[in-house]
């Protein structure tokens, strides 16, 4: 049972960003890699939901590995397995996000205003 816990957030990441890359969603005020810079372009929209999404799902599977380990050989408290757990969703969004980032400006460079 505490596996389980272990992969909620993962999982739970890894089907929203599978959700976005399949469906591609246009660019709108609710869903999807909403920043200054990818809302002002299309071209960018885009770009940055699919790096975002792809992102999410691999580090989503390099994080869910090493927690259900962690999980299943040393750790017996159910708290302990909740907050790791979130520890390696946020470090999954932080890391997406910075990657996301990153590539955007390589491949569009500083935003000129």
């Amino acid at each position: 049972m505490k596996w389980i816990m272990g992969l909620l957030l993962p999982t739970l990441f890894s089907i929203i960003a599978l959700i976005m890359l399949i469906a591609k969603p246009n660019p709108n005020s609710v869903f999807g890699y909403r920043t200054l810079r990818s809302t002002s372009d299309e071209r960018v929209w885009y770009f940055a939901n699919k790096v975002w999404s792809i992102a999410t799902i691999l580090l989503s599977l390099l994080f869910c590995i090493p927690t259900v380990c962690l999980v299943n050989c040393f750790i017996e408290d159910i708290l302990t397995v909740v907050l790791l757990d979130m520890a390696a969703a946020l470090t999954t969004l932080f890391a997406s996000i910075i990657i996301t980032q990153i590539l955007i400006r390589r491949k569009f460079g500083k935003k000129r205003n």
